[in-house]
């Protein structure tokens, strides 16, 4: 089922669209994804790259994951905002943060991962 997408960073530079196929969601509490929101976990959608359309000054920071796969967090370059993730272990697939979302009602939490890192703080 093809569904649509908006968002944007904190000062509106930044924008994204996306209709297609919500592949799959996820909590992700790896370190990684604790530095970049500073909370922790990260709520994500994972989507298909090629159905995504963004406009904006973004800024991508390239980091290899504990588990090896090439990580890519895309930020606003303006104000710092968390957009999108991507490995290289999905190529053709990207993540959209749902903090995000123009509308972050449409996340529907997913699966738990990396929950040894965890936070005791971050119980659901």
């Amino acid at each position: 089922m093809s569904q649509y997408l908006s968002g944007s960073c904190l000062c509106g530079a930044c924008q994204f669209d996306y209709t297609g196929e919500i592949r799959f969601t996820i909590q992700c509490y790896c370190r990684d994804c604790q530095h970049v929101t500073g909370a922790g976990h990260a709520p994500q959608m994972m989507v298909h790259r090629d159905a995504l359309m963004t406009k904006g000054p973004t800024k991508t920071y390239r980091q290899r994951a504990d588990s090896g796969s090439m990580l890519e967090f895309i930020f606003c370059r303006d104000c710092g905002s968390p957009l999108l993730k991507a490995t290289s272990r999905m190529p053709d697939a990207i993540a959209i943060y749902a903090g995000a979302l123009n509308d972050p009602t449409l996340f529907e939490r997913g699966k738990d991962v990396f929950e040894d890192a965890r936070q005791p703080w971050d119980q659901a």
